[in-house]
């Protein structure tokens, strides 16, 4: 009886094995999604599921094609793929194509929420007036939609997340994400007089305060000032100033971009 139950271990270990193994191409999901909550936080909805209890990142729509439904409807679904967006069949049919609207290039939307499936990743979207967490926001009916940006199966063992986000940037970019700083003024030439110019001494060139890993969120704040956003996610918080973006983990600076 010993030798049969020990020739069975023998032959069924491996299978058995093979069943309680974690399934393949599931080890860098997570790693995913962690990337994609820091680079574009979800803005949070105040409990009437409408108005907005915490901003979170806004989106500019780069490309047309994407259908969004009122708030009182199910969000439009859309997918994107090979440079193209279309609607699913199922979407077209349950909602009224008279009360539904495409979103236009340049237009700001909320983005509610990130998932990371099987077939893509899928962002679901709010259009909104403002785009800053005010009543104003409310002023004009919102539209939602959510568009699934497909990639073969198993595209997280195979894709980097520079990948991704390159495909992520073709539809939607980040508000504010380049500088809209006006160009620095000219001074006119001086005027050449019959008296020697007086040389000018040159200004002294100023740089950004220096920032390393392992300062703490005081010494950083005393050099750059309260951030335009703060993005909290427990031990670790992301600071983020108008071209910098600061992560601290466990309230020192463990990474800067």
């Amino acid at each position: 009886m010993r030798a049969t139950l020990l020739f069975a271990v023998l032959i069924l270990g491996p299978f058995l094995s093979s069943l309680l193994a974690a399934p393949p191409g599931q080890s860098r999901k997570p790693d995913i999604e962690r990337q994609l909550q820091l680079q574009y936080p979800p803005t949070k909805l105040a409990a009437d599921n409408v108005s907005i209890a915490q901003p979170g990142s806004v989106l500019v729509v780069q490309m047309n094609g994407m259908f969004a439904s009122p708030l009182n409807e199910f969000a439009f679904n859309n997918n994107y793929k090979d440079g193209r967006i279309k609607f699913s069949l199922a979407s077209s049919l349950i909602h009224d194509s008279n009360t539904s609207r495409y979103l236009q290039v340049g237009e700001r939307v909320y983005l509610l929420k990130t998932e990371v499936k099987d077939s893509g990743i899928v962002f679901s979207v709010q259009s909104c007036a403002a785009c800053d967490g005010s009543q104003s926001d409310l002023e004009q009916p919102a539209y939602r939609a959510s568009l699934t940006f497909q990639f073969p199966k198993g595209y997280w063992e195979t894709l980097d997340f520079a990948q991704i986000q390159r495909t992520i940037s073709q539809v939607f970019t980040l508000a504010g994400g380049g500088s809209t700083d006006p160009p620095p003024a000219v001074e006119p030439p001086v005027p050449q007089t019959s008296q020697p110019a007086i040389p000018q001494r040159p200004p002294v060139p100023t740089e950004p305060a220096g920032i390393e890993l392992g300062q703490t969120i005081d010494q950083v704040t005393a050099n750059l000032g309260t951030p335009e956003k703060i993005v909290d996610l427990g031990s670790k918080k992301i600071y983020i100033y108008r071209d910098l973006k600061i992560t601290f983990l466990d309230g020192k600076v463990s990474d800067v971009q």
